[in-house]
This record gives structure tokens, C-alpha cells and sequence, in this order.
């Protein structure tokens, strides 16, 4: 079997060998920069700038990783023999792509759908390439020792915003609360101004993340990651001379990695580690007795996991919250209203990435914040992307660690004929360092957009605190965790012993009984580590496993099929996903840069463009008909035109996507306006027509009650009295439901933060009260 894997090493062409290389050098790049940029989840609302380019820079980094395996496909498709090392993920793949395609057809938000389906997708695939590359101990340890020196980097991050940048950000709020809230849409005075200043003062650290939670799951990967890599030196401390001070500098690494999610304090992801590390005590005091019985070990878990979910849903059923503290209070409230979703989209779900839109409609009126995810991950699944969705996960995820936790069977390391590892590791990792430092340097400033208009002294501080000093963090923390790069050292066999594979099933398992209350899986950074250390395991397996490669040798009109397939696919990603992600990104970014001038005639144009180029995307014409709002609330005029527009870029938003409450309610607010400046005559037209948009916009947010009071205005305009004391009276008992949930979720706040607004409660009581006794009389 040993001469098999060398005939397999060695039958690769020195072209596809160099190119396995690349693509290798390109995954790791996409892994740093993604785990040190902050990339926000895909949910986001679109209707941001920033989330704009982040959705762009999503898809930039996610076509790298999906062309990658693309491009090793067909270079290998097309050689003299085929060789492709079965991962175990290909079943459940196809299926998730079924449950994608059948998904994105049922979205409201097509454009939405596509973007979040191609970042969800992209990670997966960069594993199944890894699967075929990593054929060497050399590679493996190369990968787990970048994730590792990446969680370094995440520390000194967290670190840095604990002891220096949140103060700074304090300070700069509470100078100019302006600055951080506009860029963010957030409204001065609101609810999400309290929620920013709540989380703004609380103190936590998120590294490069959007949540400590996603910062706290990368942080369990990277440290057991390091954890393998010191346990590795452990073993061979002896071979060379220098490996006891690479022991210390590799057990510091992990020191520090673990501090970093303590720094978080992310409950679940302290809770996954303190899992994933007793599950490790467990598989090595038995884990060849539980091999041995795996069947009877899965069964009882199984169930263990259907009695504790029916246990936490019963009890979340009779209490109207899950045991624990406020924290828990909310999460069953995200299931509750997850739950309802899925009940009315049994089949497909609401479409990926389109879960932020459809919340508010089974949203509880006393809750705080509407979510773009349900905080837990086969919910998020379910809803999203239907059962078939969340089966095809499950099977892509289970298979793999499965295979993994086989009963052991013993095989050499792969070696060349000399059996020496070629090339030798130290000549690897130092190639690799180079690259990924000069990305790092190169790429993130670019991403980063950092204004230069300060003094020297701090654009000094933002080069060498923002830029370089990661990347020197970066290149000790793989020194530290890669070393000793002697001449003679090279990586030695153990990292084909399945102690390593149980250490990496147990941080898989960690990160996925954290993200059961979280949704940290799906930030794109924590996605992309995630699948590669999965890569990982699988490669390790199928060499201590002795799994045999599929080997074909294709004939030539089949190779031709094969690349015109691949280019149609390239040809369809970048025409309807890539192209018109990049062209409405780059004229909304300059629409906003106008809008911030006063240019608002430039402004409309490119966002009138940017609605052309990309027709399945209703952001440019929400913006639009926002900016005709914003306009004529700035003029104070009487100008029938503005309102017009709004009105018809605010429809035809609606018709790209309907399921948004926001467009419906701007166009109410549109409508009232054109009623109040219009002829008396026209007036009860427009009022009906704000009336009606009111309606459909309480259709889809009806915890909503400042909808309800529009509406009850609205009603009590057309004399509709019934009706305006109905919405009245609902306004004011939502928003009675809401403050006493802010008591209890905030009991030491000195006062209640208004959803509503003081003056309008206490109008909306007291037209209750007198269009009751109206209606009496």
C-alpha cells in the first residue's frame, strides 16, 4: 500500500505539482486576510454602504477559493491521470447545492440570495481542494501553523482594543457621537443608539471580527491548532538541539491564544473549548474503546441531543424562555420566531441570506433588536435554506469526522523514494511566510481605506499599529509555532498519528456546540478556518487510513466537456453574481461620497445606474427613493417631483424585493407627504395609497408600533375611527410590552429608552381615550 501513496506522490506532473503549490499559497491568503479584515456576514442588510463593498470583497475572496478548485479540476482533468482523493463532504455538497439553487428561486431578495450562497459555498469547495493538495505531513502542518499564528495575531488584536482602541473609540463618541453613528445608519436618540452605547461601554474585544463570539470560535480553532503543533514538538523535543526553546515559544503561543478567548468572554465559546477539551481527555484515556463500539457511542449521543432539545423546547414552551439568564431570554425568542418562519416555508425556506428581511414579521412585540440570524446554526439552516439544506450540511459535516474516528489502522508516512520529504519543510514554510506576510502588508491597507489627512505622528501610529505590527505579530507567532527550521528537521510522522485527528475533531465539535446559540460559523472568516481544518483531518485520515484515491483517465471529448463546463460556470459567476456586485457597489460608494458633498443630482443618476446594472438587487432604488425623502424633508418644499421619485424608485424596489417592511414604510411616508401638499381633491387618493403602504408594511412588521400609530394617523385622517383606535390602542400596548422587557433585560438603566417616542405614546393614549368616547357617542 506504502509503494500505492508513492506512485500517488509521484505521479503528478511538475506542472500540476507547482500549480498545487499556488493554489495552496492562495487558500492560506484568503484564510489571513479574511481572519484579519473585518468581513461581515452576508445577512447584513445591503443597504449600507460599507455592507456594499463588504458583500464585494466577500465574493472577490470567495471567486479566488471557488476558481482554485476550478482550476486544479480541470489542470488534473485534463493530465494523463486523474487522481482525486474522496473527501467524504461530496454527497452532502450536491445536496446543499440542491437545497441553494431550489432555495435562491423561492428568495425574496435574489441578489441577497446569491451572494450568501456563494460565500457559504466557497469554504467547502477551498476544503475539497485542500483534501487533494495537503498529500504531505509538511502541508498539513503548514496550514494549522498559519491558523495558529493567525490566532496570535487575533490575540494581539483583542489585546489592543481592550487596552488602547475601544477608549479611543469612547473618546471620539462622546466628542462627536455623529461620526460613528451616521456611517453606521444609526438615528440619534433611537433604540439602536442605546444598543451601540450599551455594547460601546460594555468593554468587549472582537479582534477582527464582528461579534467576540465569532472572535471567540476562531480563537478555539487556533488553539487547538497550537495545542497539536506544541504536542507535536513534545514528542521530538529530543532531535534537535533548539526544540526545547521552540517548546516554550510554541506553548506561549497557545498561552496567548487562549488568553485572547478569555478576553472575549464569549460564553459559548468557552463553554465549546471546555467541551472539546474534555472530549479530548476522553478520546485519549478511551478512545480505542469507543472506536471499537462508535455505532452504540453516535446512537446514545443522538439521542441524548433529541432529549435535550425536546427538554430545552419544553421548557421554552412553558416559560417563554430557555434556563439561564437574560442572554437565554432572547435566544428562545430568535428560535421561537425562527420556528414560525420555517412553518410558513416548510420546503425552501425564505431564501439564503434573506432571514433579516422575514424576521420582523414573526418578531415579539416586546423584543429588542430584529436579527439577521436565529443564533443557532440548523435553524439558520432550516430557514434559510429548507430541511434539504440542513441535511446536506449535517452529511457534508458528519461524514468527514466519521471517516476521521474509524478504528485506527497503522501506515508509514508518505515519503519520496530517498525517504527523505520533499521539499523539505523548512523550505515551505519560509516560501509561505514571505507570501502570506506580503499579502497581509499589501492587501489589507487597500482594504482598509484608512484616511492620511491626520498629523504625521498619527498616520505613523494607524501605519504601524494597523499594518505592520499584525504582520510582525504574524512572523513571530509562525516562527514560534513552525520552528525549529533546521537544515536536517523536517516534519516528522507523527502528524499522521490520529492523536492529531482527535485533538481537530474535538475543536470541530467545540465550534459546532458553540454556534447551536450562535451564528458565528457563518461569518466568513470563522467559515473559511473552519472547512480548512476539516481539510485537515480528512487528508490525515486518508493516509493513516489507507484510503485509496479515484483514479481515471478521462478521454479527450469527455476533457472537453469537462472545460467548457468549468468556463460556463466562470462565465456565469462573473456576469450575474461578481460583475454587477463590483459595478453597483463601486457608483453607490460614489453616490455616497456625493450625497456628502450635497450633490444629490449626481447621487440620483449613479444610483439609477447602478439599479440598471444589476437588476435582481433592490438596494440602489431603496437608496434612491430614500435620498428623494431625504431631500424633500431638507428643502422644506412643496415639490411634487421628489415626492414622485421616491415614490417610483421606493415601487420598483419592492417589486426586486417585497419583503422588506422599510420600503413599504417609506413609501407610506411618501404618500402621506404628496397628501399633504396636494390639491384638496387629490388629497384623499394619496391618503388612501399611504394607507394602503402602511398596511402592507404592518403585514410584514407587525411588532412594529410605529407603524401602527402611522397607520392609526393615517385611519383617523379618512375618518376611519374604528380603525385608528384599533392601531392606536396596539401602538401603545407594544410599546408597553417593549418597556417592561427593557426593565427586565436592563434593570440597573435608570431610565427607559422610547421605541415609540414619550410624545407620541402619550398621544396615541390619549386619542385612544377620545376617539372612544367619540365612537360611544
Amino acid at each position: 500500500m506504502t509503494k500505492d501513496l508513492d506512485r500517488h506522490a509521484t505521479s503528478k506532473s511538475k506542472g500540476l505539482v507547482y500549480l498545487e503549490y499556488v493554489l495552496l499559497a492562495l487558500c492560506l491568503c484568503s484564510i489571513a486576510l479574511r481572519t484579519t479584515f473585518t468581513e461581515g456576514p452576508t445577512m447584513q442588510s445591503t443597504g449600507v454602504a460599507s455592507s456594499v463593498t463588504d458583500s464585494l470583497y466577500s465574493l472577490s475572496v470567495s471567486a479566488v477559493l471557488i476558481f482554485s478548485f476550478a482550476l486544479w479540476a480541470v489542470w488534473s482533468f485534463c493530465s494523463g491521470r486523474f487522481s482525486y482523493r474522496p473527501a467524504g463532504m461530496e454527497i452532502g455538497l450536491g445536496i446543499l447545492c440542491i437545497a441553494a439553487v431550489t432555495a435562491c428561486l423561492a428568495a425574496a431578495d435574489k441578489r441577497l440570495a446569491l451572494t450568501d450562497v456563494t460565500v457559504f459555498l466557497a469554504p467547502p469547495l477551498m476544503a475539497l481542494l485542500l483534501v487533494q493538495i495537503l498529500d504531505s505531513p509538511a502541508k498539513v502542518k503548514l496550514v494549522l501553523v498559519v491558523i495558529a499564528a493567525l490566532g496570535v495575531v487575533s490575540a494581539y488584536q483583542c489585546a489592543e482594543q481592550l487596552f488602547f482602541s475601544n477608549r479611543v473609540t469612547i473618546e471620539q463618541y462622546e466628542q462627536d457621537p455623529q461620526s460613528l453613528l451616521e456611517p453606521l445608519g444609526i438615528e440619534p436618540g433611537s433604540l439602536q443608539q442605546f444598543m451601540f452605547e450599551h455594547r460601546l461601554y460594555s468593554g468587549g474585544v472582537r479582534g477582527f471580527f464582528t461579534t467576540r463570539n465569532s472572535a471567540g470560535s476562531f480563537a478555539l480553532m487556533a488553539f487547538f491548532a497550537a495545542v497539536v503543533l506544541f504536542l507535536d514538538k513534545f514528542k521530538n523535543r529530543r532531535s534537535d538541539p533548539s526544540a526545547r526553546m521552540y517548546l516554550l515559544g510554541g506553548g506561549l503561543a497557545a498561552a496567548i491564544i487562549l488568553l485572547s478567548l478569555a478576553l472575549t468572554r464569549s460564553k459559548g465559546a468557552i463553554a465549546g473549548l471546555l467541551w472539546a477539551a474534555a472530549a479530548l481527555v476522553v478520546l485519549r484515556l478511551f478512545g480505542g474503546r469507543l472506536k471499537s463500539y462508535r455505532r452504540v457511542v453516535l446512537a446514545a449521543c443522538l439521542l441524548l441531543g433529541v432529549a435535550g432539545g425536546w427538554a430545552l423546547v419544553s421548557y421554552g414552551l412553558s416559560h417563554g424562555r430557555l434556563p439561564g439568564g437574560n442572554s437565554m431570554l432572547v435566544r428562545w425568542q430568535y428560535w421561537h420566531a425562527a420556528a414560525e418562519m420555517y412553518a410558513d416555508h416548510p420546503l425552501a425556506g425564505v431564501g439564503p441570506g434573506n432571514f433579516a428581511h422575514f424576521y420582523p414579521r414573526y418578531k415579539p412585540a416586546a423584543a429588542l433588536e430584529s436579527v439577521a440570524d436565529p443564533h443557532n446554526f440548523p435553524l439558520s439552516l432550516l430557514t434559510q435554506y429548507g430541511p434539504l439544506g440542513l441535511v446536506g450540511f449535517l452529511v457534508m459535516l458528519l461524514v468527514p469526522l466519521w471517516k476521521a474516528t474509524s478504528p485506527e489502522l497503522t501506515s508509514p508516512p508518505l515519503t519520496t523514494k530517498d525517504g527523505r520529504y520533499q521539499p523539505a519543510f523548512k523550505t515551505i514554510a519560509t516560501a509561505f511566510l514571505i507570501v502570506i506576510s506580503a499579502a497581509l502588508l499589501m492587501i489589507r491597507p487597500i482594504l482598509m481605506r484608512t484616511g492620511f489627512h491626520e498629523t504625521f505622528e498619527v498616520v505613523l501610529y494607524v501605519i504601524v499599529t494597523m499594518y505592520i505590527a499584525p504582520v510582525a505579530v504574524f512572523v513571530i507567532g509562525f516562527v514560534l509555532l513552525a520552528g525549529p527550521l533546521s537544515k536536517t528537521q523536517d516534519m516528522t510522522p507523527q502528524m499522521w498519528d490520529k492523536r492529531v485527528v482527535a485533538g481537530l475533531c474535538c475543536a470541530v465539535l467545540g465550534v459546532t456546540l458553540h454556534n447551536l446559540t450562535d451564528f458565528a460559523i457563518f461569518e466568513p472568516g470563522v467559515l473559511t478556518t473552519f472547512w480548512a481544518i476539516i481539510a485537515c483531518l480528512v487528508a490525515i485520515d486518508s493516509h493513516t487510513s489507507q484510503r485509496t484515491p479515484l483514479n481515471l483517465k478521462a478521454a479527450p471529448i469527455v476533457k472537453m466537456l469537462a472545460v467548457t463546463a468549468v468556463l460556463a460556470m466562470s462565465y456565469a459567476y462573473l456576469s450575474y453574481i461578481l460583475i454587477p456586485a463590483a459595478k453597483t457597489s463601486s457608483k453607490i460608494n460614489r453616490a455616497n461620497a456625493a450625497i456628502s458633498a450635497d450633490r444629490f443630482e449626481p447621487a440620483h443618476k449613479l444610483l439609477d445606474e447602478a439599479a440598471k446594472d444589476d437588476p435582481l438587487s433592490a438596494a440602489a432604488l431603496s437608496m434612491n427613493g430614500r435620498l428623494y425623502l431625504h431631500q424633500f424633508e431638507l428643502t422644506h418644499s412643496n415639490s411634487l417631483q421628489l415626492l414622485t421619485r421616491a415614490a417610483q424608485c421606493l415601487q420598483a424596489a419592492i417589486a426586486r424585493n417585497n419583503a422588506a417592511f422599510k420600503d413599504f414604510e417609506r413609501l407610506t411616508d411618501a404618500y402621506y407627504a404628496l397628501g399633504e401638499i396636494a390639491s384638496p381633491a387629490e388629497q384623499s387618493g394619496w391618503f388612501n395609497k399611504a394607507f394602503e403602504a402602511a398596511s402592507l408594511s404592518i403585514e410584514r412588521y407587525p411588532g412594529c408600533e410605529r407603524l401602527h400609530f402611522k397607520l392609526a394617523q393615517i385611519a383617523e385622517y379618512l375618518a376611519r375611527t374604528e380603525t385608528a383606535v384599533e392601531h392606536y390602542r396596539k401602538a401603545v400596548e407594544i410599546e408597553d410590552q417593549y418597556r417592561a422587557q427593557f426593565k427586565l433585560l436592563y434593570p440597573e438603566w435608570q431610565y427607559i429608552v422610547s421605541r415609540l417616542g414619550e410624545d407620541k405614546y402619550q398621544l396615541a393614549v390619549e386619542r385612544v381615550k377620545k376617539l372612544s368616547e367619540k365612537a360611544d357617542k
